[in-house]
């Protein structure tokens, strides 16, 4: 009996790590996706009965038993990176966090050391518990035969089935996010790929052959959506009132009627936003990324800031990173903007960057508990909640020199009930426009619609004018490229409606 207690103990403690790295997993109980919830409850408390079995098997010989004690230990430090989440931070885990410990130095971990104290003992219960449980398997429980075998394999099997499904079903062309027992791996993984990805851009850090014609504007600031769709603004005639702050200042803004994205899915869109990389080269030439707005900033008298609501992704991760301040925030978008007014407070020139969740899938994710939808679906919901976010930063730099760019990555095609991320001309139709603080000198202030055919690369010189530099006449003129999913770049007229 008290053999079974601890079993039981043991898994919910490895439950309760999951939750403590992934909270989203325990709000979702009470939303509308609760059977996903649950089926990860499932999935990942199986995956873990199964490595104990496995573990068990590796105990029956004192020299496998070594290679299970390593891997006892391993999802130990899975454990105490959960705790350490929870009791230290607050807040979740992700890919941000993960790049900040493949990077800390030793110096670092020992000044914090006492931090850990308490996710140390629990991770030390944890270790201890699953030790004792599974010799308690070995010698009591665990037989050789078919059916054990069977069920000690299921954690490395289970995995392989995610991938599969992940990949050719339920995520084409999305990133990685692959369920294993040790639910950190993905992040490190993703982490080590982007730090690969970061160490390639740094060594290939251009001079900008920088000309400043005026000063700058004190506070240039890009917002970046997700998975907006202009059909669905008000502010571009939609009729739901789904943009009313933003519909009310549209007299102080420079408004793109026709932008499209460069690309259908965020990894690729926002790095051809952000830098000079042609859709062409992105695929072979990645290094070009170097050539990006962050370095630019950095290189123009800025300082520059990145926050984010979103997860890390290569190529959005690595131009970053570049930034000389940068977080990774969890949590609904308006979490970015007590950052945001504090850095506002600091008197020099400011390029900040705000990668926000937006009407990221699930639109229904994006609201906070207590947002009245007013008989909205969830994602028109989702962009009103984005034009309250508006409202309060617009509040925040209203007396100041700032000027506020804005657009989404991509938009979504609709068919049916449904809205796809797929090559289409549709689901590149994005807002963009341009907002300006009160004390925005005159010859910046440009309002009214632009009405030709935008791309948001052309955010790039547009970033580099409101920092009184000269924009080279090789942005004045580009033509209009897309990014397929299968990285292949087309004419943009050539897309399917």
């Amino acid at each position: 009996m008290f053999k079974n207690i601890l079993l039981i103990l043991l898994i919910l403690l490895y439950i309760t790590g999951l939750l403590f790295s992934f909270p989203f997993i325990y709000d979702n109980l009470f939303g509308p996706d609760k059977l996903d919830s649950i089926r990860n409850f499932f999935e990942y408390g199986i995956m873990f009965c199964s490595f104990l079995v496995f573990n068990a098997f590796l105990f029956k010989n004192k020299y496998t038993s070594v290679i299970a004690v390593i891997l006892c230990l391993l999802l130990s430090i899975n454990f105490l990176i959960s705790a350490s989440c929870f009791l230290i931070y607050h807040s979740g885990f992700n890919v941000g966090m993960a790049i900040s410990i493949v990077e800390s130095n030793v110096n670092e971990a020992v000044s914090m050391s006492y931090m850990f104290i308490l996710p140390g003992i629990l991770c030390l219960l944890f270790l201890g518990i699953m030790l004792y449980t599974i010799n308690y398997l070995k010698k009591s429980v665990v037989t050789f035969n078919f059916k054990f075998i069977f069920i000690a394999l299921l954690w490395l099997i289970m995995p392989f089935i995610f991938f599969l499904k992940h990949k050719y079903v339920s995520n084409k062309g999305g990133g990685s996010m692959i369920k294993n027992v040790y639910y950190h791996y993905t992040d490190f993984r993703i982490a080590q790929d982007i730090q690969e990805d970061i160490n390639a851009i740094t060594k290939n850090v251009p001079v900008f052959n920088i000309k400043k014609i005026q000063p700058g504007i004190e506070n240039v600031i890009l917002i970046i959506g997700e998975s907006e769709r202009k059909q669905n603004m008000s502010l571009y005639g939609y009729n739901k009132k789904t943009t009313p702050y933003t519909d009310e200042q549209a007299g102080n803004m420079m408004i793109f009627d026709n932008a499209v994205s460069p690309a259908g899915i965020t990894n690729l869109s926002v790095p051809l936003m952000l830098s000079s990389i042609h859709p062409d080269e992105f695929r072979y030439h990645y290094s070009k990324l170097s050539n990006n707005i962050m370095n630019l900033a950095n290189q123009s008298g800025y300082n520059s800031f990145w926050l984010s609501t979103q997860a890390s992704a290569r190529g959005i991760t690595a131009i970053a990173a570049m930034a000389k301040t940068k977080k990774w925030i969890n949590g609904f978008d308006e979490v970015i903007i007590p950052e945001l007014k504090n850095i506002i407070q600091k008197k020099e020139d400011k390029f900040i960057v705000l990668h926000i969740m937006g009407s990221h899938p699930n639109p229904c994710n994006r609201l906070p508990p207590n947002w009245n939808s007013e008989g909205m679906n969830c994602y028109d919901s989702s962009i009103k909640y984005t034009d309250s976010v508006f409202k309060n930063i617009f509040s925040t730099l209203k007396n100041t020199n700032s000027v506020v760019i804005y657009a989404s990555d991509h938009g979504l095609k609709i068919q049916g009930d449904k809205l796809l991320h797929v090559d289409s001309k549709e689901s590149t139709q994005v807002p963009f426009f341009v907002w300006y603080g009160d004390k925005v000198p005159a010859n910046y202030r440009i309002t009214g619609h632009e009405t030709k055919q935008t791309q948001t690369t052309y955010i790039y010189p547009l970033i580099m004018k409101y920092m009184g530099l000269e924009v080279p006449q090789h942005y004045k003129n580009e033509e209009i490229k897309y990014l397929n999913l299968d990285m292949k770049s087309t004419e943009y007229d050539k897309l399917p409606e």
